[in-house]
């Protein structure tokens, strides 16, 4: 695939910039927008709740018209979560006044709240049909998927996939909507700068989770992955999304410009993985010979 084509496919991530890793100001902000639009990356993903990212995004939108916002609902107007219509509705009509025009509305990680999915579905619908949102979607929360039939009345599905996470693949082929993956670099995990010595502070979501026991584990799955290949690690995670023709848009993150000069100069030079590197990491989470050959006959880019 040419970089001009893959461009098209990628989405900005912006929930790195909301404070959940660490601070980043106004300005460095600003800079990411900057060098995102200047090269040609105009769709970008937010939520209400990732605040003063989506008020800067607004500004953007007012004076570039092709600027694509994918944005989420499922917050009243004090962000709290919510999944009734009415607070829904609200939801909406505040991110239509910031941004006037929607590219992608998604349910943000629903899971056993919903009881009427057809309301929601008619509501979104609503809106479709008055050009207000181009597309309707779900924002998948990690492992929680429902029924094919409920999936497939959404015209877009954001879920989370990468060298740690593939057991999506078991879901996929029986979607009918356009699929967009995130976390391909699993939280910062698979890069170069995942060590046992890395620490993080507390106002780092990570510190919560990644420490102890769970810490080693995954290291261990990391230096697994790592005897796969000669590429790094970061080339190997990239590599391995951008190998799978079913995934039709990629959502990457960066909270400053050498994260982004990183991720450029890696998608312009990508190679795409071979059937045996493929193969070779999907035996690693011990899947049959059986499924991994029902991968394979889904997918027509290996």
């Amino acid at each position: 695939m040419e970089f001009k084509e893959l461009k098209k496919k990628i989405i900005v991530g912006t929930w790195s910039w909301s404070g959940m890793y660490k601070t980043i100001n106004n300005k460095n902000i600003f800079k990411l927008i900057e060098a995102s639009l200047e090269n040609g990356f105009n769709e970008f993903d937010t939520s209400p709740s990732y605040k003063k990212v989506d008020k800067i995004l607004s500004i953007y939108k007012k004076n570039y018209n092709k600027i694509k916002i994918n944005t989420k609902c499922g917050w009243d107007l004090k962000l709290k979560r919510t999944y009734d219509v009415k607070k829904i509705k609200e939801g909406i009509e505040n991110s239509l006044e910031k941004y006037k025009k929607i590219n992608v509305l998604q349910l943000h990680n629903p899971r056993n709240e919903i009881k009427d999915w057809d309301e929601i579905v008619e509501l979104f619908e609503e809106y479709k049909k008055k050009k207000l949102i181009s597309f309707y979607g779900l924002s998948l929360a990690r492992n929680y998927y429902f029924p094919i039939k409920i999936m497939n009345k959404f015209d877009f599905i954001q879920d989370e996939f990468n060298l740690l996470r593939i057991d999506p693949l078991k879901k996929v082929r029986n979607f009918r909507n356009i699929y967009a993956i995130r976390s391909v670099f699993a939280n910062g995990i698979l890069t170069n700068n995942f060590t046992k010595k890395s620490k993080y502070k507390k106002n780092d979501h990570r510190s919560l989770w990644l420490f102890g026991e769970r810490k080693k584990n995954i290291l261990r799955q990391v230096e697994e992955l790592k005897k796969l290949s000669k590429r790094s690690i970061y080339e190997l995670a990239l590599s391995f999304v951008l190998s799978f023709s079913f995934i039709d848009k990629y959502i990457f993150g960066y909270r400053n410009i050498n994260q982004f000069k990183q991720l450029l100069d890696n998608l312009k030079n990508f190679k795409k993985l071979n059937s045996e590197e493929i193969k070779n990491i999907l035996n690693l989470h011990n899947y049959s010979r059986d499924f991994i050959n029902k991968v394979y006959s889904y997918n027509n880019n290996i």
